[in-house]
């Protein structure tokens, strides 16, 4: 049997133009979550708002690991960006473990508050459907750092 094997990175991410929100540039780096922006269609924004149906990915490349895979198709603006935002497999996310409680493994995650964050989703809360953006499959106690996701959107 032959396998194809990817070795250069964890995820198959897609390129997107992503806005800062007003935040300043610096505010949208790997590891960010981004959301679709109503105003500009085919755009992406970071997140601002917590459990938000609008969710897309995660921007791919935080904690040093890169991209598996960037599907993209050159010359059509659809299919071109500035930051590859992981579709599928395994990246770093920021989190706020102070908004919504401590991340374990397996938790599911959604937006925050939190601009590009983040959080742990209360399963006690009826949530919006497509809000959940992957597993945890690290913990975190407390503050805001990076967390390992297994990307899983719902």
């Amino acid at each position: 049997m032959h396998v194809a094997q990817i070795t250069g990175g964890s995820d198959l991410a897609e390129p997107g133009h992503v806005s800062d929100a007003g935040l300043g540039a610096d505010a949208t780096q790997p590891g960010m979550v981004v959301s679709i922006d109503p105003a500009n269609p085919g755009k992406l924004i970071l997140a601002t708002e917590a459990y938000d149906r609008k969710v897309a990915g995660v921007i791919s490349g935080a904690g040093g690991v890169q991209p598996g895979m960037i599907m993209k198709q050159e010359g059509h603006p659809v299919g071109e960006g500035e930051h590859p935002i992981a579709m599928a497999g395994k990246v770093y996310v920021w989190c706020d473990a102070d908004t919504n409680g401590a991340i374990q493994p397996g938790d599911l995650l959604t937006t925050s508050a939190t601009p590009g964050h983040a959080m742990r989703a209360d399963r006690k809360r009826d949530f919006p459907r497509g809000c959940v953006i992957g597993k945890a499959m690290t913990e975190l106690k407390q503050g805001k750092e990076l967390v390992l996701m297994l990307v899983q959107p719902q």
